[in-house]
C-alpha cells in the first residue's frame, strides 16, 4: 500500500487550461496497469510508472467520462508532489477563437478567412508582378461562357495601393501572405488548435508529477464501463449422487481506446450506490438585476395667455367652487399630472417586488445547482460498496481494445441434490426438474446463466438437459434451479374447503360463533415406472392459515409457499396430503335468527351446553309464537285489502246503475255488508298486533338478559 495519497481535489487550485511558466518535465509513458470490472456498469482504471525526477504525465480521457474522472481521479505518490492538473476546457476551441475574427469554420474558406482580415496588409505574387496592398474586400463573381454554355466562378480581390485601389482574380494569384507577424502568428496557432483538438470525443488529462527519487506513481479513477457478465455451467449428479460440478466464466470487455497489456484483473460483483454529476460543464451564479434609478423630468405648464385681472378671475373661481374642493382643484390637478408621471415611472423601474426570505436564499446561493452538489456528496455515506464479492485472478492479462474475453472465476464441486419440484401455477400435471444448489464455497457467486449437463450411459458422456438463471448465491446458502419439465412424473391435486362451528357465546342480544376453517389439498404423485422420484411440492400459503399437516417442523417456508418433500419409489404411487386451518369468529343478533335456526341450535347445533340448548328451545318457541302472530296480521291485513277491493267495485256498479233503483238497492245493501265486516276487520287487526307487539317485547327482554 502506498505510503502517501495525494487526492485530486487537494489540487483543483492548479488545475486550469493555463498556468504560469513552469521548467519543462520529462515525458512518461502511463500505460493501465490495473483494471477492477463491477457489476454494477463501473470500472476502476490504474495507471502506474516509475520515475525518478520530475515528469509530465498525459492521461486521454473519453469526453462523456471527464466527469467521472473529475470526480474519481487519485494520485498515489510515496516520495514526490503533485505539481498540477490541466485538463482543456468543455469547449476549447471555441474559447480559442473567442478573441479571433474568424471562427473556426472560415478555415475552410480562403474567402471567408481573408474577408476576416478586411485592412490588413497583403503581399501576393500575379504572374511575375509582386504585389502588396490594404486589403479592402474579396467579391464573388460569375463568368458566363456563351459558347459553351457554362459559368465558372471566381472571386475578385480588392487591395488599396500606393497608386489606388487595385483588383486581381483570386483564382490567378499564385501566392498570398500576410505582411503582419502578429496575424501570420495567429492563423498558425489556430491551425495547431485545430490539429490538438481533431478528436471531438477524447479530452487529454496533463499531470505534473515534481521529485527526484525513484519512486513509483499511480493515478486511479472510476469511469463507467461495461458490466462484466458470470456464465455458468452445472454438471448434475447422478440419481444417488449429493455432489455436482459448477463453473462460472466471466465475460470481459475492453472498450476503452487502448489496449491493456500485462494488465492485473479484477471483478467485483455488488450493487453500490453510483452518482453522476456535470462537474466539466460551466455553472453561473445568478444575481439580481438592479436597475439604474432615473428621476423624473420636471415639466412646467404651458404659458397659455391672460383673459382677465385677477380680481375677476377670483370672483368666477368662487362663484363656481366652494372651498379647496371644487373643480378649480381638479383642473390643477390634472394640469400637474404629467409632471407626477415621472416619479411613477421611476417606481416601475425600480424592478420586481422583493422576494421571500426562502427564494432569495435559493437565488443566491445557485439554487438548483447547490442542490445537485449536496446529492452528490451524500454518495460517499453509501455502506453498500462492503457487500461486494471480490473475485482476483493470479495472472496478469492482455487484451486490446474493443475485444472481448472469457475468464473462470470458480471452478469447483458443489453440494447437489436433483429434485421434482411442483409448481401448479407453472404446470398443473407436471414437476419441473430441478436440482438444489448449496454454496458451501468461500464466497458468493453473483448472478447468471446457467447451462446444465447430466451425465448419460447412452452417450457414454455428458448431455444438454437445459438452462436456467442463478440468482444471487450468497456463501452458506442454498438456492432451487429449475431447467426443464419432468413429463415423466404425474400430479393430480385436490382441494376441499370447510368450516365447523365451536364454542357459542352470547352477550346483549349479540350471539358470537367460533368458527374453524379448513382447507385440505390431496396430492396424488405417480412416478415413472423405470425411476424414482424425489417430490417437492411448493403449497401456497395462506393469510391467517397455520399449517396442520404434514408436520410444520419438517417443511421449508419461503415467503409465498410451503415447501413439502416426498420420495415416490419407480412406478408407484404416493399421497400427500395438506391441511391448512384457520381460527375466526361469526356474530349475528339472535333477533335476527329465523325459528328454524334457533331449532338447529337447540337441537344440537355447534358446541352447545345443555343450558344453551333449552334457551334457544325457548327462543325458537317464542319465535314460532311471534310467527303465528305474524301471520295472523298479514291475514288480516289481506282480508281488510279485499274488502276494500269489493266496496270499489260496489261503489262504482252503483254509479253505473243510475237508472235502475231496485238494482241500486240491492248493491246498497250488499256495500253496507262489507262496511259492516271492515269494522270487524279493524277490530281484529287492532287486537292481534298489540298480541305480536306484546310478544315481540317479551322476546326482546329476554335475548337481553342472556349471558352465557
Amino acid at each position: 500500500m502506498f505510503q502517501r495519497i495525494i487526492g485530486f481535489m487537494g489540487v483543483l487550485s492548479v488545475m486550469a487550461l493555463a498556468g504560469g511558466t513552469v521548467a519543462k518535465a520529462a515525458e512518461q509513458e502511463f500505460p493501465v496497469t490495473r483494471v477492477i470490472l463491477s457489476t454494477s456498469g463501473m470500472a476502476h482504471f490504474e495507471h502506474s510508472a516509475h520515475i525518478s525526477k520530475d515528469t509530465d504525465m498525459t492521461l486521454p480521457v473519453r469526453f462523456e467520462q471527464v466527469d467521472d474522472v473529475l470526480k474519481s481521479l487519485v494520485v498515489f505518490d510515496p516520495a514526490g508532489q503533485l505539481g498540477g492538473v490541466t485538463l482543456p476546457g468543455r469547449s476549447p476551441l471555441k474559447h480559442f477563437f473567442r478573441d479571433l475574427p474568424f471562427r473556426p469554420q472560415d478555415l475552410n474558406s480562403l474567402v471567408n478567412l481573408l474577408n476576416a482580415y478586411k485592412g490588413a496588409q497583403i503581399n501576393a505574387k500575379y504572374g511575375n508582378e509582386h504585389v502588396s496592398g490594404a486589403l479592402v474586400n474579396i467579391t464573388e463573381e460569375e463568368t458566363v461562357y456563351p459558347d459553351s454554355e457554362t459559368s465558372v466562378t471566381r472571386h475578385r480581390i480588392s487591395l488599396l495601393t500606393a497608386a489606388g485601389i487595385k483588383q486581381y482574380i483570386l483564382e490567378d494569384l499564385t501566392t498570398i501572405d500576410f505582411a503582419d507577424e502578429k496575424i501570420r502568428a495567429q492563423l498558425a496557432d489556430a491551425l495547431d488548435a485545430v490539429r490538438e483538438h481533431a478528436t471531438r470525443d477524447r479530452r487529454v488529462l496533463s499531470l505534473r508529477i515534481l521529485g527526484n527519487k525513484p519512486r513509483d506513481v499511480t493515478v486511479a479513477y472510476v469511469v463507467n464501463a461495461p458490466l462484466w457478465k458470470a456464465a455458468y455451467r452445472a454438471v448434475l449428479p447422478s440419481e444417488d449422487g449429493q455432489e455436482g460440478f459448477v463453473q462460472g466464466w466471466a465475460i470481459v470487455e475492453n472498450m476503452t481506446d487502448s489496449d491493456w497489456k500485462n494488465v492485473s484483473l479484477s471483478l467485483v460483483s455488488g450493487n453500490p450506490v453510483t452518482y453522476r454529476q456535470q462537474l466539466y460543464q460551466s455553472y453561473y451564479v445568478d444575481r439580481p438585476e438592479l436597475p439604474v434609478e432615473v428621476f423624473g423630468r420636471v415639466m412646467p405648464r404651458t404659458d397659455t395667455g391672460t383673459v382677465a385681472t385677477a380680481e375677476q378671475t377670483d370672483q368666477n373661481f368662487s362663484s363656481r367652487s366652494s372651498g379647496y374642493g371644487g373643480r378649480g382643484v381638479m383642473k390643477a390637478k390634472r394640469a400637474m399630472a404629467p409632471a407626477s408621471a415621472a416619479p411613477m415611472a421611476m417606481m416601475d423601474m425600480a424592478g420586481a417586488p422583493p422576494m421571500p426570505m426562502e427564494m432569495m436564499a435559493e437565488e443566491e446561493l445557485g439554487g438548483y445547482e447547490m442542490d445537485n452538489i449536496a446529492q452528490a456528496a451524500n454518495a460517499g455515506q453509501s455502506s453498500e460498496a462492503t457487500t461486494q464479492v471480490l473475485f482476483r485472478f493470479p495472472h496478469k492479462f492482455d487484451l486490446r481494445a474493443g475485444q472481448t474475453m472469457m475468464l473462470p472465476f470458480v471452478s469447483r464441486k458443489l453440494e447437489m441434490e436433483k429434485l421434482a419440484l411442483y409448481q401448479p401455477d407453472t404446470h398443473a400435471t407436471h414437476p419441473l426438474a430441478a436440482v438444489r444448489i448449496k454454496n458451501d464455497s468461500d464466497s458468493g457467486f453473483p448472478p447468471g446463466i446457467l447451462t446444465l449437463y447430466e451425465e448419460n450411459t447412452a452417450l457414454k458422456g455428458s448431455s444438454f438437459v437445459g438452462d436456467a438463471s442463478l440468482p444471487i448465491l450468497a456463501q452458506g446458502e442454498d438456492r432451487l434451479i429449475s431447467y426443464a419439465l419432468d413429463s415423466k412424473t404425474q400430479i393430480d391435486r385436490k382441494t376441499t374447503n370447510h368450516s365447523t362451528e365451536g364454542r357459542v357465546t352470547i352477550a346483549k342480544g349479540i350471539m358470537r360463533t367460533a368458527i374453524q376453517y379448513r382447507a385440505e389439498t390431496d396430492y396424488t404423485i405417480k412416478a415413472p415406472a423405470a425411476e424414482g422420484r424425489t417430490v417437492l411440492v411448493e403449497h401456497p400459503r395462506m393469510p391467517e392459515y397455520k399449517l396442520v399437516s404434514p408436520d410444520p417442523k419438517e417443511v421449508e417456508v419461503t415467503a409465498t409457499h410451503y415447501r413439502l418433500k416426498t420420495k415416490v419409489k419407480a412406478g408407484e404411487v404416493a399421497n400427500l396430503k395438506v391441511v391448512l386451518e384457520r381460527d375466526g369468529y361469526q356474530s349475528v343478533h339472535i333477533a335476527n335468527l329465523s325459528a328454524g335456526q334457533m331449532s338447529s341450535y337447540a337441537a344440537g347445533r355447534g358446541k352447545l351446553d345443555k343450558k344453551t340448548r333449552a334457551v334457544f328451545a325457548k327462543l325458537a318457541e317464542m319465535r314460532a309464537s311471534l310467527h303465528n302472530e305474524q301471520e295472523e296480521v298479514n291475514n288480516l291485513n289481506r282480508k281488510r285489502q279485499d274488502a276494500f277491493q269489493n266496496q270499489k267495485r260496489l261503489r262504482e256498479n252503483i254509479r253505473s246503475l243510475s237508472g235502475n233503483p231496485s238494482s241500486q238497492k240491492r248493491y246498497l245493501e250488499r256495500l253496507d255488508t262489507e262496511e259492516n265486516l271492515l269494522e270487524e276487520l279493524e277490530k281484529h287487526i287492532e287486537s292481534a298486533t298489540e298480541r305480536m307487539r306484546k310478544k315481540q317485547e317479551e322476546m326482546d327482554a329476554f335475548i337481553l338478559q342472556i349471558n352465557i
